[in-house]
């Protein structure tokens, strides 16, 4: 068989395109307040790298400054260095929600009233966003990160609608909390739960020093260090 006789390779299939969108504020209190160690994260490689088969097109972190009412606040310091790492990276999209003051009452003997944030805005936001993303068709699968159930009836809408659209959601949990968090709503639906896989996490830290394009540097908080004292650490 001469050259011009060999048979033309095929063409690998396209990967299916992957979008993550995740619930902040559930990723934080659910597996990172504990481990501040992972707050450094490199949102996108990690989902990358838990996706290997797809091509993550966009990952989407929906989130809100905490600490608002304070002047000056440490933790809000921390966290805005951590935002602007983050838009380093060509995949993430930072949407914001905002957090607002209520007053609750104590619920022991004392019964005293106090205020205290309440993060809002993010459950419809990641729902809008999930809508949208099925109706302009830029997406072939979905990755909810959440543990929480007010995203639920836009998950069932894509899912009764838009069939095609393969979704899965991680819970982000810890091992000895997993077996607390319900998932058979989402598998009643058709639709893939289970624990957000933690194995990788710590191989998809962020640069200890990230390098902005104007030469400036970003350090990693060293209270998110491995070796800073366990009290303070937030």
């Amino acid at each position: 068989m001469t050259p011009m006789n060999l048979p033309t390779p095929a063409n690998p299939p396209a990967k299916k395109r992957c979008t993550i969108y995740v619930d902040g504020f559930n990723l934080y209190y659910g597996v990172l307040e504990d481990n501040p160690q992972w707050k450094w994260l490199n949102l996108q490689t990690f989902f990358e790298a838990l996706r290997p088969d797809e091509e993550v097109v966009a990952v989407k972190y929906f989130t809100a400054e905490i600490e608002p009412e304070k002047r000056s606040s440490p933790k809000r310091d921390r966290q805005k260095r951590y935002f602007r790492a983050l838009r380093m990276l060509p995949k993430i999209h930072l949407i914001f929600g905002r957090y607002q003051l209520r007053w609750v009452t104590c619920r022991a003997q004392c019964r005293q009233k106090y205020q205290t944030p309440e993060e809002k805005k993010t459950d419809v936001n990641i729902a809008v966003a999930m809508i949208n993303d099925t109706l302009q068709g830029l997406t072939d699968t979905m990755v909810l990160v959440s543990g929480d159930s007010d995203i639920e009836p836009a998950v069932k809408w894509i899912r009764e609608n838009h069939p095609e659209i393969k979704i899965t959601v991680y819970v982000p949990v810890l091992p000895d909390n997993a077996h607390a968090r319900r998932n058979d709503h989402y598998l009643s639906m058709g639709v893939a739960c289970r624990p957000l896989p933690l194995a990788l996490l710590s191989e998809h830290i962020l640069s200890d020093v990230v390098v902005m394009p104007d030469g400036t540097t970003l350090t990693r908080p060293a209270e998110w260090a491995e070796s800073f004292p366990e009290d303070d650490r937030s």
